[in-house]
């Protein structure tokens, strides 16, 4: 106590120049500290979540249902680096659901109900003197871990309904339609972050590269179509959005890819807005993120050049020391993506008869544990 109280008198003492101009820089650098929510060197939070879900039914009376069997989870990993002026910002995240449905005859494979990896990098460095605009680049990797096959099944099926090709063309033979790196979208961005306070931060570049990248080709040569009314097929595209071209067989009425590209380059417009906070005394904690990009090259010849739309979101109810039940959910549209469409069950087969141009939306609930470790949270 008497040290501390001399250190107090000895400052008080110091009332130069000098030390008000230090004075006034340290106050500039707690507000910043504050402002970022972290002080100097790494702070790393990390968080993951399980799902299950099992119903069993023997000999079930009419209307009694059937058996299921659902189970996933969902993690994610977050760390910063501080140091002056110079904030590194990274993030990870995985999502995997799988499911089940009716009695097991042994050769029923798991149908993939979601599958999605994402990671993103920005590095920056302070502008200003206030630290609220900064400099950065960023990175951003969203891809897939697991295979998918017709049906949205782990492994081919030779019990899947025919119908369910109707919705692509050039399908291979193994029935595949996506898998690691087929396909992935990769952006590069240098640009201006803007961080008015802990809780939102808004960052924007005019000149966005990004590549969608098709790495097996035979997914590369599938294309999506969607069967009218009629009985005629329209072309829509790649089912991955890389580039494609295709021709009408005038014998069979369907079309049959003449050409295709692994990647699409694009350079165009990136704004990435993140919003984070928590209520009722920290018992509910959400996060939002909204990301759009708009391309300049009209990249895929898309017939119409819409903006890219991704948005996530995640709300955690806090319910004892990091253990809660988080809601997250995504919606994603872009025009030179189709998605699947027509949902039905042939012969106890569920599957997607059709594709078609729209917006995906997706759900997870989970019982998730989250921690931060590292360097503490500003005061």
């Amino acid at each position: 106590m008497k040290k501390i109280l001399f250190a107090l008198f000895a400052v008080a003492c110091m009332a130069t120049t000098i030390f008000a101009q230090d004075v006034k820089d340290a106050e500039k650098l707690k507000e910043r500290d504050a402002l970022k929510g972290f002080n100097e060197g790494w702070t790393v939070g990390t968080g993951f979540g399980l799902t299950l879900d099992q119903a069993a039914v023997w000999q079930p009376r009419a209307g009694a249902g059937d058996n299921s069997f659902k189970f996933g989870g969902l993690g994610n990993l977050q760390a910063t680096y501080k140091a002056g002026r110079f904030v590194w910002d990274n993030a990870g995240s995985l999502q995997l659901n799988f499911q089940r449905l009716g009695r097991n005859t042994g050769n029923l494979p798991f149908q993939k109900s979601l599958d999605e990896l994402r990671l993103s990098s920005r590095p920056g460095y302070a502008i200003t003197t206030d630290e609220k605009w900064y400099a950065a680049v960023d990175f951003g990797f969203v891809s897939q871990l697991l295979s998918t096959y017709l049906g949205n099944y782990l492994n081919q099926f030779e019990g899947v309904d025919q119908s369910l090709r109707n919705g692509f063309t050039n399908l291979n033979e193994r029935d595949l339609l996506s898998n690691l790196f087929a396909p992935a979208t990769i952006t590069l961005s240098p640009g201006i972050d803007w961080k008015p306070n802990s809780n939102f931060s808004l960052f924007y570049s005019p000149a966005a590269l990004k590549l969608v990248v098709v790495g097996d080709d035979e997914i590369a040569q599938v294309g999506a179509v969607n069967m009218k009314d009629d009985g005629t097929f329209e072309y829509l595209g790649s089912l991955n959005g890389n580039p494609q071209t295709a021709a009408l067989d005038t014998l069979t009425g369907r079309y049959v890819v003449t050409g295709f590209e692994n990647t699409t380059r694009a350079l165009g417009s990136l704004a990435r807005a993140k919003y984070n906070n928590t209520f009722l005394e920290d018992r509910v904690s959400f996060s939002s993120e909204l990301n759009l990009y708009y391309d300049y090259l009209n990249g895929a010849g898309a017939e119409r050049n819409l903006p890219t739309v991704d948005w996530l979101t995640n709300t955690t109810f806090n319910i004892f020391k990091g253990i809660g039940v988080t809601l997250r959910t995504g919606l994603y549209y872009d025009f030179t993506k189709p998605v699947s469409s027509d949902w039905r069950e042939v012969n106890g087969v569920y599957g997607y008869q059709g594709t078609k141009r729209g917006i995906m939306f997706t759900e997870t609930l989970a019982l998730t544990y989250s921690r931060v470790f590292g360097a503490k949270q500003a005061e």
